[in-house]
C-alpha cells in the first residue's frame, strides 16, 4: 500500500487498494514521504476513518504523547482478544484521549470519582473485566497511578465500541438512568441496595432495568397477564407505589413512558428489596 499523507512518525494515511485507511505503528511514518510503500509487517493497526475522524486523529497526534496511543492500542488488542470481536475504530481516538486526559488530572492531583461505578461493573461485566486489566496495564507501563474508578470509564469506552457507536453518549445515558432509578428506590425504601445482603437483588434489578430500556428503544415491551398485575398491585401495595413513582420519574426526567406490564415487573423487584429490609427488622 502507498502512503498518501504523513500524520506523524507513528501514523500515516495510506491507499489500500483504492480505499483510504489510517495505519498505526511505531515508526511507520519515520523518514517516509508521500507515495512511499508501506508493508503490512510495519503496521500495528489499520482502520478506515471518515475525514472528520482523520482530522480528530491528526489533532490528537499533534497534542498528545505517543505513549498514550500505544497504551490505547494494547488495551484495544487485549479487549478484542478477550471479547473475540472487533471494536468500532473510533475507540482508538476516544480511549487515547481519555487516557491522556486522566493522566493530566492525576499529575495535577485531581481525583475524578466515578459515581456510576457500581452500575457499570454489573451492567457491563465483560467490559469491566477488560478495563480492570487495562488499569493494571497502564499503571505498570506508564507508571501513572490510575485509580479503580478508571476501570468504569474505560469499560464505557469498550462497551460503546462493541455496540458500534462512535461516542459514549448512549452508554452513559443508559447507566445514568439506571443509577438514578436505583437511587430513587434507595430513598423510598431507606435501604442501601449496594450492600452485601442485597447484592444479588441489586444485580437482578440493574439488569432488569437495562433490559427495560432496551425494550423501550426497540418498542418490544414485556408481557404480563392482567391478573398477575392486579395480584402484584394488591399483594405488594407499597412496592407498587414505588414503581409508580419510578414511572413518573422516568417520564419527567427522561421522557420514557413505561407500560403497566413493565410497572408490574419493577414492583416485583422492589418488593424483593423491601423484604430484605423487613427481614433485617428495619421495617
Amino acid at each position: 500500500m502507498k502512503i498518501k499523507k504523513i500524520l506523524n512518525q507513528n501514523a500515516v494515511l495510506v491507499d489500500d487498494h483504492g480505499e483510504e485507511k489510517i495505519a498505526i505503528g511505531k515508526g511507520v511514518g519515520f523518514s517516509k514521504q508521500r507515495n512511499d510503500l508501506l508493508f503490512p509487517r510495519d503496521i500495528e493497526r489499520l482502520f478506515v476513518m471518515e475525514p472528520e475522524g482523520q482530522q480528530k486523529l491528526q489533532t490528537l497526534l499533534n497534542q498528545i504523547n505517543e505513549e498514550y496511543f500505544f497504551a490505547a492500542e494494547a488495551i484495544i488488542d487485549h479487549a478484542e482478544t478477550v471479547l473475540m470481536e472487533k471494536l468500532n475504530e473510533h475507540i482508538f481516538i476516544s480511549l487515547t484521549d481519555h487516557i491522556a486526559f486522566a493522566a493530566q488530572n492525576i499529575a495535577n492531583g485531581i481525583v475524578v470519582r466515578n459515581k456510576l461505578l457500581s452500575e457499570i461493573e454489573i451492567l457491563y461485566s465483560e467490559e469491566f473485566g477488560v478495563a480492570q486489566w487495562a488499569v493494571d496495564y497502564l499503571n505498570r507501563t506508564l507508571e501513572i497511578p490510575y485509580g479503580y474508578d478508571e476501570a468504569g470509564y474505560i469499560a464505557i469506552h469498550i462497551h460503546s465500541a462493541r455496540t458500534g457507536k462512535n461516542n459514549n453518549h448512549d452508554s452513559i445515558r443508559e447507566v445514568t438512568i439506571i443509577s438514578d432509578v436505583i437511587h430513587l428506590i434507595e430513598q423510598e425504601l431507606e435501604i442501601d441496595i449496594r450492600s452485601k445482603e442485597t447484592a444479588l437483588d441489586y444485580s437482578r434489578l440493574a439488569n432488569h432495568l437495562r433490559l427495560l430500556l432496551q425494550r423501550y428503544q426497540k418498542q418490544r415491551y414485556a408481557v404480563l397477564d392482567q391478573e398477575i398485575i392486579e395480584m402484584v398491585r394488591n399483594k405488594y401495595p407499597e412496592s407498587y407505589q414505588v414503581a409508580k413513582k419510578i414511572r413518573v420519574f422516568l417520564m419527567k426526567s427522561y421522557q420514557l413512558a413505561i407500560t403497566t406490564e413493565e410497572l408490574g415487573y419493577v414492583a416485583i423487584h422492589v418488593e424483593r428489596l423491601r423484604k430484605v429490609k423487613e427481614h433485617r427488622g428495619e421495617v
